[in-house]
C-alpha cells in the first residue's frame, strides 16, 4: 500500500494525518497526531523553536499510531497575506485547424502564471477553470480536438514569500520533507464539498481559531479564494473582555453555553461566571453572550461579502449556498446565523471520502488535514500545480507543467 501524510498548521493546534491507499484506490486513515500550536499565529511563524517543537510532537504521535516513519507530508498554507486572481490568455496555434496536444495547454497555462507573478509573493496554486477552443465555450478536454486558437482561464492563488519560507523552514527543521503545498481552503473544499455543490455554486467558509479562509465556486471551479484575519479566537477574546474573565474561562463558556444567533436565546437564561478579581460567582445573561458572538460573526460575514463584491461577483449566483467548516463551525447556532444573515441555504461541512478512525476525523476541525491527504490525486475542477518544488522550475526560472498535464489528463478521463 502507498502511504500519504498531511500537516495542517493551525493557530490553536497542529494536526498530522497518515493514510494508506489500497489497491482499489480507497484511502484509510491509520494515524492521527495533534499538538497545541505554539510559535504560530494566523499562519505566521512567531517563534521558530516553539513551532518546530509543536510539529515534532504532532508528527511523532501520528507516526506512533500508524506504525510508520514519515518522510514527507502534504502541507496546507493558510495566511492573511494570501490572495487570488483569474488570468485569461489566448494563443494562436495555426491558420488552419490542427489537433491540439499537451504542448499548447502547457504554453497557455505558463503564460497566465507568468503574467500573475508579483514581487513579494509566490504562486502556490494554478487551477484551469475552463478552456475555449475557437470561440467554443465549455471545452473540458482540448487534447485531440481540432482548432486554430485556444484560450484558457486560470485561477491563481499566491502567498507572501517570507511567510511561505518561514513555514517551510519549520517543517524542514522537523526533519520532514514537503511533498506538495496547497492552499488550506482548497484542501478543505476537497474534503467537504460535493461536485454538485461546486457546479451549482457554493461558498465554503473555513472558520479556524485565527483566520477565516473562504473559497467561492461557480461552474465547478474556484473563482475567488481569500482569507480574513478573524476567527474563533476573536470571539473568545470578545467574551473575555465583555465578561471580564480570563481567556481560558471565556473559551469554555463559548463552547458550553455560546449560541450564534441571539434571537433564538431565551431572555431568562443565565450562566455563572467568576470575573477577574472577584471571590464570588455572578450570573450573566446567556442572550448577552449570544449577542457578543453574533456581532463578531457579522463582522466575518461582512468582510467576506465585501471581498467578493469587490471582485465583481454577486453572491446570489451560488445556488448550493454556504458550507461552514473548521473548528468554529461546531459553535451552536452558527448554521442558523449564516442562513439568516446571508439569506442562503447553509450546512456544516464534515470531511468525507476516507476510511478509518472516523470517530476522530469526522469533525469540521479536521477538514483541511483530510483534504490534504486527497489533494495529491484530484483537486476540484482542474488541478493545482506546485511552483516551489525544484522539479517544477527550469534553469531559467520557467515553470514546468508536466505534472499538471498528467493531472489534467486524469481529470478529463473522470468527467467524460
Amino acid at each position: 500500500m502507498k502511504t500519504v501524510a498531511s500537516l495542517d498548521l493551525g493557530t490553536s493546534k497542529i494536526v498530522a494525518l497518515v493514510a494508506e491507499i489500497d489497491s482499489y484506490g480507497d484511502m484509510h486513515v491509520i494515524g492521527i497526531g495533534e499538538a497545541p500550536s505554539r510559535g504560530i499565529e494566523r499562519g505566521q511563524i512567531t517563534r521558530l523553536d516553539l513551532a518546530v517543537s509543536s510539529v515534532l510532537r504532532a508528527i511523532k504521535e501520528a507516526q506512533e499510531m500508524a506504525g510508520v516513519k514519515l518522510n514527507s507530508v502534504n502541507l496546507g498554507i493558510s495566511s492573511p497575506v494570501l490572495k487570488s486572481q483569474n488570468e485569461r490568455d489566448t494563443i494562436n496555434i495555426s491558420p488552419q485547424p490542427v489537433e491540439i496536444d499537451e504542448s499548447q495547454i502547457e504554453r497557455i497555462i505558463e503564460r497566465t502564471t507568468i503574467r500573475a507573478r508579483e514581487e513579494g509573493y509566490e504562486i502556490i496554486s494554478a487551477i484551469p477553470r475552463k478552456f475555449i477552443l475557437d470561440e467554443q465555450e465549455g471545452v473540458l478536454d482540448p487534447v485531440g480536438l481540432l482548432g486554430s486558437k485556444l484560450a484558457a482561464e486560470v485561477h491563481i492563488v499566491k502567498v507572501g514569500t517570507t511567510l511561505l519560507r518561514n513555514v517551510e523552514k519549520v517543517v524542514k527543521s522537523s526533519g520532514i520533507n514537503i511533498a506538495d503545498k496547497y492552499p488550506s481552503i482548497m484542501a478543505s473544499a476537497e474534503a467537504v464539498l460535493t461536485q454538485e455543490e461546486k457546479e451549482e455554486g457554493a461558498l465554503l467558509l473555513d472558520i479556524g481559531a485565527g483566520l477565516t479562509d473562504f473559497i467561492l465556486f461557480t461552474e465547478g471551479s474556484p473563482i475567488i479564494t481569500g482569507t480574513i484575519p478573524i476567527g474563533g479566537n476573536s470571539i473568545t477574546k470578545d467574551i473575555a473582555h465583555f465578561m471580564k474573565i480570563n481567556v481560558e474561562q471565556a473559551e469554555r463558556i463559548k463552547l458550553e453555553h455560546g449560541f450564534a444567533l441571539s434571537d433564538l436565546v431565551n431572555e431568562s437564561e443565565r450562566i455563572k461566571i467568576r470575573p477577574r478579581g472577584e471571590d464570588k460567582e455572578t450570573m450573566v445573561s446567556k442572550k448577552s453572550l449570544a449577542e457578543v458572538i453574533q456581532i463578531r460573526l457579522e463582522e466575518i460575514a461582512d468582510n467576506v461579502l465585501e471581498y467578493i463584491n469587490t471582485q465583481g461577483i454577486n453572491i446570489s449566483i451560488i445556488n448550493a449556498g454556504v458550507v461552514l467548516t473548521g473548528g468554529s463551525a461546531k459553535l451552536a447556532g452558527i448554521k442558523e446565523f449564516f442562513e439568516r444573515y446571508l439569506d442562503l441555504p447553509t450546512r456544516i461541512g464534515y470531511p468525507t471520502g476516507v476510511m478509518g478512525l472516523k470517530e476522530r476525523i469526522q469533525n469540521p476541525a479536521y477538514s483541511t488535514a483530510v483534504g490534504l491527504l486527497k489533494s495529491k490525486s484530484r483537486f476540484t475542477h482542474g488541478y493545482s500545480v506546485n511552483y516551489q518544488n525544484s522539479q517544477n522550475v527550469g534553469s531559467e526560472g520557467k515553470v514546468k507543467l508536466t505534472g499538471l498535464l498528467d493531472k489534467l489528463k486524469s481529470f478529463f478521463k473522470e468527467v467524460l
